[in-house]
């Protein structure tokens, strides 16, 4: 998640793309998703799981659309969603929040 909120924070402040309203509300999601995992409850990681998801499609939406411009970072980030996607459901149905 921390990953996600720094990726987000470099699109908005180092790559100059403020204008894209999907940034800043991502921005948020992962804030809120970090303070949800925190708890170790299962909607804080329902809510997690929900952001990574959003994420993974915004990503994966850049790498199809903008394909020679934004293959580095949101392909990287794609990836790291994808498998934290995986990890979190999979955590999820095992019972491992509260």
């Amino acid at each position: 998640m921390v990953i996600n909120a720094i990726f987000m924070l470099l699109e908005i402040a180092v790559f100059n793309d403020a204008a894209d309203l999907n940034n800043s509300v991502l921005l948020v999601l992962w804030v809120l998703s970090i303070a949800g995992l925190a708890t170790m409850r299962k909607v804080g990681a329902a809510f997690a799981t929900f952001s990574l998801n959003y994420a993974f499609a915004f990503n994966a939406f850049n790498v199809i659309y903008f394909h020679p411009t934004a293959t580095t970072l949101n392909g990287t980030s794609a990836i790291i969603n994808a498998i934290a996607i995986v990890y979190l459901f999979k955590n999820i149905f095992e019972n491992k929040f509260r």
